[in-house]
């Protein structure tokens, strides 16, 4: 077994590029032992625990656009399941869900947030329903569920698919996933494409022997609903219908889960839309950052992490703007009003081009009394939307008085 640690040298992603300008940084490599086999990994970077487990075709490498750029803000590990990249094959029963709770304890991660991407997504989903007391959000890229099935289309990839006996030949499988098939990766996305096949060229592996696959105790299609953490669900534009309809049922499943379609991709949005990907995941990690503070230290924390780091990344908001006004108005109407003015304020930072924030902000300043700082964010709210009769009203109010 390989048990020798190594420092590898990788490439830090500026946050809006998913090539280009590179900064290096100092990542750990090395194996885990797993029951009959071991499992190979990378983790780098401090703070929260993220986890990233790949595709059903693509290794750890799935994610080369987002492991050294998490990184920068969190403690990040990838690794290989049992029968792909650097990771051993199966040589006798194993299970998923068990070893990716190895990792956890080898590596002394006691809660994460879990990337899964299309059947690691389903890992990912087992996982929460066994282990919930691990998890603290999921991100579910392409995923499937155990127990919904899939149709004829999917087997026979709507028609393109002329030779199923072919899947059992891993080069010709992956010769037909990478250039042939339509949903797999989209045909614009042609450095993806490039990517991908040399990916997959460096870590062929034989097909595994389903003997050794330990299914998961239930059918997580049934008990999505036990799941209570913040869930974000992507699929690609042009991804296959079967997969559409898995993230229907996972974002129904899981109640309050965020569904968001990637445009121009397929299947493996991570390296075909890695820019829009990165930001959608920064945003929803940052939501749920930036509330977990509100909720537990208050108001002026969480004023604080977003002014930290929305000066490092501002096209990266943290929440919508919907969701601050409301916010705002349920500190207004439980009468903290100075709490309510820190939330509109950044509001008025996050979405400066729109007439609503300051609208609110002046609101929430007059019943503290700032008549003229009131006075000005109408105005800004009038000047960006001629047509706010409310702001009109209160400014011709306020004139009287």
């Amino acid at each position: 077994m390989k048990k020798v640690l190594i420092i590898v040298a990788m490439a830090c992603i500026l946050p809006n590029s998913s090539s280009g300008q590179n900064t290096p940084a100092d990542f750990l490599s090395g194996y885990i032992e797993v029951d009959g086999g071991e499992l190979f990994y990378e983790t780098g970077g401090n703070g929260d625990n993220i986890v990233l487990l790949h595709d059903g075709m693509v290794s750890h490498e799935i994610w080369d656009y987002q492991f050294p750029l998490l990184a920068k803000y969190y403690r990040v590990t990838r690794y290989d399941r049992r029968g792909y990249g650097k990771s051993s094959d199966p040589q006798s029963p194993y299970s998923d869900i068990e070893d990716l709770n190895k990792l956890f304890l080898k590596l002394g991660i006691e809660k994460a947030t879990i990337f899964g991407m299309s059947s690691g997504g389903a890992c990912a989903i087992d996982f929460t329903l066994k282990y919930p007391e691990k998890v603290n959000a999921l991100v579910l890229v392409g995923a499937v569920v155990g127990g919904y099935g899939y149709t004829s289309h999917m087997t026979f990839r709507g028609g393109h698919l002329k030779n199923p006996a072919l899947m059992a030949d891993p080069a010709k499988a992956a010769e037909y996933f990478i250039w042939d098939d339509p949903y797999e990766i989209y045909s614009e996305n042609r450095e993806a494409r490039q990517k991908v096949a040399s990916i997959v060229e460096a870590n062929l592996h034989q097909p595994s022997d389903r003997r050794y696959y330990t299914p998961p105790e239930r059918i997580a299609a049934r008990f999505l609903s036990e799941i209570k953490v913040p869930c974000l669900v992507m699929v690609g534009e042009y991804d296959i219908p079967d997969v559409h309809a898995h993230a229907g049922v996972i974002s129904f499943g899981i109640y309050g889960s965020r569904r968001e379609v990637i445009l121009n991709s397929g299947h493996l949005i991570p390296v075909e839309q890695p820019e829009e990907f990165n930001k959608s995941v920064f945003r929803f990690l940052r939501r749920n950052d930036f509330f977990d503070i509100l909720n537990r230290k208050g108001v002026d924390s969480a004023v604080q992490y977003f002014n930290n780091s929305f000066t490092g990344e501002p096209q990266v908001p943290m929440f919508s703007e919907a969701e601050m006004n409301q916010t705002g108005y349920e500190y207004l109407q439980s009468g903290k009003i100075r709490e309510a003015i820190e939330l509109f304020r950044i509001n008025t930072i996050a979405y400066p081009d729109s007439w609503n924030v300051y609208d609110s902000f002046g609101e929430a300043l007059l019943k503290d009394g700032q008549k003229d700082l009131a006075i000005k964010n109408y105005q800004k709210s009038l000047e960006i939307n001629p047509d706010n009769d409310n702001a009109k009203k209160i400014l011709n109010e306020l004139k009287m008085k």
